[in-house]
């Protein structure tokens, strides 16, 4: 399961680039199905990561995240990436995964995915 924050609820809808924060996530399976998915702790961080762990999430595609959600995240065996900058639907993204287009954020280059 591929999973997205994203700006508003509705079909292919753009990804922001608040990560805790975000009101609502998407969530694609392996078949490529998408539902849009309001993130019950919304502003709590550390909440919002344990949701889309129990969530199944086992990827994330974000333009921007936090040291510790990442850590968090990179520990319970997540994959992140980084699709580039600037407004994109999340069927943009998931082409860019699909295509090895998007950066893997690891512990060696996430200082370049935090806001500072």
């Amino acid at each position: 399961m591929v999973a997205m924050p994203v700006k508003m609820k509705r079909e292919d809808p753009p990804l922001t680039t608040v990560f805790g924060k975000a009101k609502w996530f998407a969530f694609a399976d392996e078949a490529g199905r998408v539902e849009i998915r309001e993130n019950p702790y919304a502003g709590a961080g550390p909440k919002t990561v344990a949701w889309l762990i129990d969530s199944g999430a086992q990827t994330i595609i974000t333009q921007h995240i936090g040291g510790n959600p990442y850590m968090i995240l990179e520990s319970a065996g997540v994959k992140l990436y980084y699709p580039g900058e600037g407004r994109m639907l999340v069927s943009e993204a998931l082409e860019k995964l699909k295509k090895g287009e998007c950066e893997r954020i690891t512990r060696d280059n996430i200082m370049k995915y935090t806001h500072h």
